[in-house]
């Protein structure tokens, strides 16, 4: 395993990310790793401007988790991941997989959302398989519905983080319903000769929508957490910790949403460090 560990990609130094990998257990890191590797490859993938590109990269991959059933995978992050593919709980875990992938695969082909109801299959397929396998990976794998409730917070406080920059005219994931009720034309906040503060003029309506569903999201979560036994809490601290820092971001966000437009907001090492300490 330990060779293993030089071949998977590891979260940014400082990041929520690599805080929160420091504080699961040491035997659960290499499979973190291994998770935040598949995660981030898929993410990639599926933001290919390049189509064929795009559905090559995703449909090897989609051959690839299919060898799960015959043991012959090659990529070293399925193969950290071995060990769940063979204990009880392995249709679970591969469903799980499968679900994060597909659901990139499905990111890759939306162009436009008419309304909230198309996007939430998404962000559970994403977020929450995402959350899902990190449960399984720390020991809980039946926690499925808190982990879907950890997915939604996680997805709607990134994409509240990264609305500055994340949209593009071929890239344009907010429900369409939304821009209509806020009467915001689509192109006043892509236009890129914009400054971020005409931007931020334009879209404060739409950054207090999105700053609304991550604090109902985050509130969901919490509440989901706070039913979990002792036990269940304990062996979920990593991915707790994760979504403590995600929760410290969401509130400097909603203290300063003009922010937003300017670039990605983040919060420093040393809270990051403190929180995941005491998650």
């Amino acid at each position: 395993m330990s060779e293993l560990v030089f071949q998977l990609a590891a979260p940014y130094p400082a990041s929520s990310l690599f805080f929160a990998h420091r504080t699961a257990r040491r035997q659960q890191r290499t499979p973190l790793r291994a998770l935040y590797t598949l995660h981030k490859k898929w993410r990639e993938a599926a933001i290919y401007t390049d189509q064929h590109h795009a559905v090559t990269t995703l449909n090897w991959w989609h051959h690839e988790l299919e060898k799960i059933k015959t043991g012959e995978i090659t990529h070293p992050a399925l193969i950290a991941l071995k060990p769940w593919f063979n204990n009880s709980d392995s249709e679970a875990f591969f469903i799980a997989l499968q679900s994060l992938l597909h659901g990139h695969m499905h990111w890759h082909h939306i162009t436009r959302i008419e309304d909230l109801a198309q996007l939430e299959p998404t962000i559970d397929a994403i977020s929450g398989s995402f959350a899902q396998v990190w449960l399984s990976i720390t020991g809980t794998p039946e926690l499925h519905d808190h982990a879907l409730t950890a997915g939604r917070a996680l997805w709607w406080i990134d994409q509240t983080r990264h609305i500055g920059h994340g949209l593009t005219p071929s890239r344009l994931w907010l429900p369409m319903s939304w821009l209509k009720e806020l009467n915001l034309p689509a192109h006043l906040i892509l236009k890129k000769n914009l400054t971020p503060t005409q931007r931020a003029e334009h879209g404060a309506g739409l950054v207090t929508l999105l700053l609304q569903h991550a604090q109902m999201a985050v509130k969901n979560y919490e509440n989901s957490h706070h039913a979990l036994s002792p036990s269940h809490q304990k062996s979920s601290k990593s991915l707790h910790a994760l979504l403590k820092m995600r929760l410290s971001l969401l509130n400097e966000m909603t203290q300063h949403p003009n922010d937003v437009w300017q670039g990605l907001l983040s919060i420093s090492p040393r809270k990051k460090w403190w929180i995941a300490a005491w998650a």
